[in-house]
């Protein structure tokens, strides 16, 4: 028996671009403590979209009772609620073992996958596909003959020759061997939680989260041969960190600090490229897409630090340094069609340089020029002369302008489709799925 979500999502291109910000004085700072991290102020109220009044949690549609598996599957996609978040990853997570025979090696055992079958019987059909060691599994039910019925989200990269198994990002049930199941608990060390709606990393560590940074997942998109690449889709779920890459090259493109979560997934800083005259590294072409969908289905994370320092190569030196490597959660929240992002708080205190500032900031210093001390406005003021020419900071990541989310939540809004292009492509494993078992 297999049961899925087929998404009711149509592809619209949304690419809030965010200017590249020019440093006046970028100054590193690798060495913050998670004490004084800790010691922050809490956030500002959010204002609650409109909707239809439905709680979007990560297996949204599934037909398993929500009591059932791990937190991460049944806690509401909530970051304001940190708390409850903060708990859910805790939570120990689920993942398969396939044990020394998926590989001579860590590196390779973690590229294996396990399939997942519409039956407790390896001749049915295949359903979907589970990463060794790294992906979390919803444990629905175990059965007495050896088997263990599981919930997922796919993780379908390229077509496979023989099964066709190209289940993108689809959220699917089916059945595994019990006896790979394992569980792991998390460090409280440092935790992750990447949101594909808001285009945000949250960065968690000791019950708290100390820092929000811009994004990119994944975008479906044509390759050189103009061929649609479905798998650039990042896939949702919960993982570990299981390999410490450090750097990773896509074309002419180079990534730094990149770390895998997924088979072939990582997170890693924005892309750079290296010119060529004087082999400084250039973010100019991939920088500004921050906070929108770009990459080819890895995380791309700021590499510009925040008011307390955090980027990406914090994030990195920090599992590397304190040997944290399989121990670190990071979840990714699904982009639901009908999920809204909040607007903030009227009152919500911006900051901004009066003397021909060209940015607004989420704090009164910010290391896009260190030593200035910002003047505090609204946000409510930010559509009023004086403001309303303000961009986003690239350091700082502050709220977007109201006009920006609502563009956003008009393209989620209930019952429309924001990846047809996807679903598209999707189409031929609907079909698999329909035929009868060999």
């Amino acid at each position: 028996m297999i049961r899925f979500r087929k998404p009711a999502a149509l592809f619209a291109a949304v690419l809030i671009l965010f200017s590249a910000a020019l440093a006046e004085d970028n100054m590193e700072v690798d060495d913050i403590s998670i004490d004084d991290l800790l010691d922050q102020p809490a956030p500002e109220e959010e204002q609650a979209p409109e909707s239809s009044g439905e709680v979007f949690i990560p297996s949204h549609g599934s037909p398993w009772d929500h009591d059932l598996g791990s937190s991460y599957w049944t806690t509401p996609m909530d970051i304001t609620d940190e708390e409850t978040v903060w708990n859910m990853l805790m939570e120990p997570i689920n993942v398969i073992d396939l044990g020394s025979g998926a590989g001579k090696n860590h590196s390779q055992r973690t590229k294996k996958n396990l399939y997942m079958y519409r039956e407790p019987d390896e001749n049915s059909k295949i359903v979907g596909e589970i990463t060794n060691l790294s992906q979390g599994v919803r444990v629905i039910e175990h059965l007495d003959n050896g088997w263990s019925l599981v919930e997922c989200y796919s993780s379908s990269f390229a077509n496979h020759p023989k099964t066709m198994i190209s289940a993108w990002n689809i959220l699917v049930s089916g059945y595994i061997r019990s006896k790979y199941l394992t569980q792991v608990q998390p460090t409280d060390q440092l935790a992750l939680v990447v949101d594909k709606l808001s285009q945000r990393l949250y960065v968690f560590a000791e019950g708290k989260m100390i820092a929000e940074l811009l994004c990119s997942t994944g975008l479906v998109q044509k390759n050189s041969d103009g061929k649609w690449q479905p798998y650039n889709e990042t896939r949702s779920g919960e993982f570990l960190i299981i390999n410490m890459t450090g750097s990773l090259d896509s074309d002419k493109l180079k990534c730094a600090y990149a770390m895998r979560f997924n088979a072939g997934d990582e997170i890693h800083e924005v892309p750079h490229m290296v010119d060529p005259r004087d082999k400084t590294w250039k973010y100019n072409t991939t920088e500004p897409s921050l906070g929108s969908k770009k990459s080819h289905g890895c995380i791309r994370v700021q590499r510009l630090t925040n008011p307390d320092g955090i980027n990406m190569k914090w994030i990195y030196n920090r599992i590397y340094s304190k040997k944290l490597v399989g121990k670190v959660k990071i979840v990714i929240w699904e982009d639901w069609q009908g999920r809204q992002l909040p607007v903030p708080s009227p009152d919500t205190v911006l900051y901004y340089n009066p003397n021909k500032g060209q940015y607004y900031h989420s704090a009164e210093h910010c290391n896009m020029a260190s030593k200035i001390t910002f003047t505090p406005f609204l946000y409510s003021q930010l559509e009023e002369e004086g403001f309303s020419k303000l961009k986003a900071c690239n350091f700082c990541s502050p709220p977007r302008r109201e006009s920006e989310i609502q563009a956003i939540n008009e393209v989620y809004a209930p019952g429309g489709d924001h990846e047809e292009r996807l679903n598209i492509l999707r189409q031929g494993y609907y079909d698999y799925l329909a035929k009868p078992d060999p």
